[in-house]
């Protein structure tokens, strides 16, 4: 793939005013991300309908998002060695080239292990696209437009969330759940089309570091076991499992070994010394909590809108399609005042600021809310969310040289990966647990004793008896779940608030 020359760009380098097909390049490049970040959520509203077709149940099924985000957290940290060793052309080529194939697998499996093998597959394959289309961005683009570039390509990492939901419960409900894996075929066309065409070689190295096989596999069992505990605690209910409490040793011990090997070597894996530069090392840490923000808020809207509020889940993607609406034009708002010199930590607190605004209105929800008191706190936590992603991309990268950026890139990608995974087994654990602690509270107040109780059944129109009884506990398990969504919009809102302190201790640099 590497013998197609790139025209115009025989040195195979970017100058320093940038590539000159600056828009083929973006396009290539939004249309790999677009395509890898679609999938984590595209799935999603399709698993009920995949039960049937794969002989699963419900539990079973989850491995097919489980294993999707396992792979990804485990090969997205090798980006930086992938790329000295085959360079970011032919990284990103094969990449795309084999998500595509794994896409049409996975829509053609006919069993459960068939679908688990092709989207861990899928997830290996597709990890390195995003981190190496950030570092081809950065590259591609002159430092004085790199602001331009960033919101390009937080728009692109937006689209997923937002649009996976919408796109997948049409495309489930109108054709079939194997189309949420075919509408990768066209994307990754175009963008395998251009990128054969566009991209020029960089990033590979002549003397590549050795492969440290004892820290892949460390890594493997650290990251690889975080992930399952993530995924699969809250269903198994944490640590009353057995299975739970091993994957956290493993867990445990495996990054600790990793890290221990990483700085250790000579030549580790990951070059974790690479967060000796505080920038990378605090942008990180932001990028993680903005990945639990994100990816909380598609947790908790979906259960709320179609559980609680009765929306059908194409209704329920488009109340909160505009969340989306307002981070893309944050974003394109983000990298104009950043090309005109703005102050990126002012940027990260006022988007804090909308984020946290946007969470705190919807500590007022209950069951009986408008559809506009939907939309409109989504728009304004959606404006500070493009508001914090790109100012902290660039002050992440601030200091960093071109050759650190994609290992660079792939921590920073791990890190709002494995924030989103954090964010969701959180959320969901809050969800469960306090809408428990609400029913045992709450219904310790409905029982033949309480004098209150006969005067609200007669005021409901509603007589004693066994129906009563269970039209109480309906009504009763809606208002305790309402309890544990509360509760999670709560631990969101604190969660905008500690970005804000991350911003105050970066270093602001032109």
């Amino acid at each position: 793939m590497d013998g197609v020359h790139a025209p115009t760009l025989a040195s195979g380098n970017f100058d320093q005013t940038g590539s000159p097909h600056l828009l083929a390049i973006t396009v290539a490049v939004m249309a790999c991300i677009i395509m890898n970040v679609l999938d984590i959520t595209i799935v999603n509203v399709a698993l009920p309908h995949m039960e049937g077709s794969l002989h699963a149940n419900s539990d079973q099924i989850t491995w097919a998002l489980t294993t999707y985000m396992l792979a990804m957290v485990i090969v997205t940290p090798l980006t930086g060695l992938l790329v000295e060793r085959f360079g970011q052309r032919r990284l990103i080529l094969w990449s795309v080239a084999g998500f595509l194939v794994c896409s049409v697998m996975s829509g053609q499996s006919h069993s459960l292990t068939e679908i688990v093998l092709w989207r861990f597959m899928q997830g290996a394959l597709g990890a390195s696209l995003v981190p190496v289309g950030q570092a081809i961005l950065v590259q591609a683009y002159p430092r004085e437009k790199r602001g331009v570039a960033m919101a390009t390509l937080g728009m692109g990492t937006m689209l997923g969330p937002i649009v996976g939901p919408v796109l997948g419960g049409y495309l489930t409900e109108d054709l079939s759940w194997r189309w949420c894996f075919y509408v990768n075929i066209p994307i990754g066309i175009i963008a395998f089309a251009m990128l054969l065409f566009y991209i020029p070689r960089f990033g590979k190295s002549e003397h590549p570091r050795p492969i440290d096989w004892l820290g892949f596999v460390w890594m493997a069992i650290g990251l690889g076991a975080l992930q399952m505990m993530l995924s699969l605690g809250d269903q198994d209910g944490w640590w009353s499992s057995d299975f739970i409490i091993i994957l956290m040793l493993m867990a445990g011990t495996g990054i600790f070994l990793f890290v221990l090997r990483s700085l250790s070597v000579a030549h580790p894996l990951v070059d974790l010394r690479l967060l000796k530069d505080r920038s990378l090392t605090l942008g990180s840490a932001g990028i993680g909590l903005f990945g639990l923000a994100l990816y909380g808020t598609m947790v908790i809207l979906p259960i709320y809108l179609q559980d609680y509020m009765g929306y059908e889940p194409q209704t329920a993607g488009l109340a909160m399609a505009p969340q989306g609406l307002g981070s893309w034009i944050s974003m394109w708002m983000a990298g104009r005042l950043l090309n005109r010199g703005a102050n990126p930590r002012w940027m990260i607190m006022a988007g804090v600021f909308l984020g946290a605004t946007g969470t705190w209105i919807s500590l007022s929800y209950n069951l009986q809310v408008s559809p506009a008191w939907i939309i409109w706190p989504g728009v304004i936590r959606g404006l500070g969310l493009g508001l914090v992603s790109i100012p902290l991309f660039t002050l992440a990268f601030a200091t960093l040289s071109k050759e650190q950026t994609p290992e660079g890139s792939g921590i920073f990608n791990l890190m709002r990966n494995l924030g989103g995974s954090v964010g969701i087994a959180i959320v969901s654990t809050i969800m469960t647990e306090e809408a428990q602690d609400a029913w045992n509270q709450m219904g310790g107040h409905i029982n033949p004793f309480n004098a209150a109780l006969p005067r609200y059944l007669d005021g409901a129109g509603l007589r004693q008896g066994n129906l009563t009884w269970q039209v109480l506990g309906q009504i009763l398990a809606q208002h305790a779940a309402m309890r544990g969504i509360l509760d999670a919009f709560m631990f969101l809102f604190w969660s905008f608030l500690v970005v804000m302190l991350i911003a105050l201790l970066m270093k602001n640099k032109s």
